[in-house]
């Protein structure tokens, strides 16, 4: 085993130890990330009745800078290619896209946020997208004044459409569009089907 852990490279280490955090939840560091994989690359010689033990001893909060930092990752060759929009979109547990109509109620809206648990949604006159509705504007819309505003139609508090980015977009570039005003944006994928990316969306991707 020893042997063959030290075939691991930095590359293969760093790589993994962001594996472990994005679909484990495990925030480890550089050590844990470089066992693993060399755990990895032992499993072809391992059998349903082999017992493997992995003690994650290093913790990832030493290397938020670090391996947690795309530029640090890309300026020594560990990440080949830039994340995408598209990229961002398949790591979406979650891909519903929820709409609302222009002439829909205020209340209608709010009680699809709820029940959906969505912050934001694009608005909708017939097929086609002429504005955008987020939780906080109805929130305080409603607050104004609870007996008359709930059933005002969603097109007297909708705001512009979020912007369409290209589905193959960097992701970096995302910041040229999310605003305090702006905290979506919405792509087309190769099948034509709309999908919303938010802020949050990019965090946790990433």
């Amino acid at each position: 085993f020893i042997d063959h852990f030290e075939k691991v490279d930095d590359k293969s280490g760093a790589v993994m130890t962001r594996r472990l955090a994005r679909e484990e939840g495990l925030l480890l560091g550089f050590s844990a990330g470089t066992v693993m994989a060399g755990v990895m690359q032992l499993a072809s010689r391992l059998t349903k009745d082999d017992v493997v033990v992995i003690i994650f001893h290093d913790h990832g909060s030493r290397y938020l800078a670090k391996i947690f930092n795309d530029d640090w990752m890309r300026e020594r060759g560990f990440l080949d290619d830039e994340l995408k929009v598209k990229d961002l979109i398949h790591r979406k547990s979650d891909k519903s896209f929820f709409t609302v109509q222009a002439t829909d109620t205020v209340r209608q809206a709010f009680q699809l946020m709820k029940d959906r648990e969505i912050s934001q949604m694009p608005v909708l006159r017939g097929a086609d997208i002429v504005g955008s509705l987020t939780e906080t504007a109805v929130l305080n819309y409603m607050l104004e004044n609870p007996l008359n505003n709930t059933e005002k139609s969603v097109e007297s508090i909708m705001d512009k459409p979020f912007p369409m980015v290209n589905f193959d977009l960097p992701y970096r570039q995302l910041s040229h569009y999310f605003g305090k005003k702006i905290p979506a944006v919405l792509t087309c994928d190769q099948t034509g089907v709309l999908h919303v990316l938010t802020q949050f969306d990019v965090v946790k991707a990433v």
